[in-house]
């Protein structure tokens, strides 16, 4: 009879081992694709975000305009709260005071890690993009020079309509 009992449970713990290493190789393998994600983005608005903002501001500078480009890591603070990775640039049109409210001027491109997209937002409210999901949100690959260049411009084109 103890061996009975000594091969089942046996069986049970080898069963449940099995299970723990795998949940354990799942969760490696999230954190694993987490950080090489926002690794990719670092090298994103290293050597394709940041050189069109700079480039952007340098015209906008030379016409009389102010602007700033800020960025930031992200972070995992207490209580669970998510600073995502980004950059932000804000506009202050020649002749206008700073905004009230500063997203009214800022075009930030930044991570949402739970879904490893890019989110690009200039202050709008995000509309809905059905099935593909909320407008401004990109993979990581659909994230090119062109695409920050033509949201560049038309985050201009609104700050100087305004």
């Amino acid at each position: 009879m103890a061996d009975h009992m000594r091969d089942a449970i046996s069986k049970l713990l080898d069963v449940y081992d099995a299970r723990r290493r795998s949940d354990l190789e799942r969760e490696q393998k999230a954190k694993d694709e987490e950080a090489r994600f926002l690794t990719d983005f670092a090298e994103l608005r290293r050597t394709v975000i940041r050189p069109v903002f700079e480039a952007a501001g340098a015209m906008l500078e030379e016409r009389g305009h102010r602007y700033s480009i800020v960025e930031h890591e992200f972070a995992a603070g207490a209580e669970g709260r998510i600073s995502e990775a980004g950059i932000t640039m804000r506009i202050v049109p020649s002749g206008t005071k700073a905004p009230l409210h500063e997203d009214q001027r800022s075009l930030s491109i930044a991570t949402r890690h739970y879904n490893k997209t890019v989110w690009i937002n200039s202050g709008e409210s995000a509309g809905s993009g059905g099935l593909a999901g909320a407008k401004g949100a990109f993979s990581l690959d659909k994230v090119t020079r062109q695409l920050v260049e033509e949201e560049l411009i038309g985050f201009v084109a609104r700050v100087v309509a305004s």
